[in-house]
């Protein structure tokens, strides 16, 4: 459970969508909803990232596969 702090001055000066909000263990001052966080919404992200990352490997391969090899060497 992220424990989350402010100041009254804070959350009037920058509101919830603002920066107004500490979680603890974090060094930024952070909007409510990062403060608090939602692990759905990273694991989501961090399965996106997951896939680009497979998905560009992949095409890498395939365009290295493509390519045209030496017509002395072979290579």
């Amino acid at each position: 459970m992220p424990i989350v702090a402010t100041t009254l001055d804070l959350r009037r000066e920058h509101g919830l969508a603002g920066p107004a909000f500490w979680r603890f263990g974090r060094k930024d001052r952070q909007n409510l909803w990062e403060a608090i966080g939602n692990p759905r919404r990273d694991a989501a992200r961090a399965h996106r990232a997951q896939d680009a990352r497979r998905r560009q490997a992949r095409e890498a391969a395939e365009r290295e596969a493509q390519r045209p090899g030496c017509g002395d060497c072979g290579t």
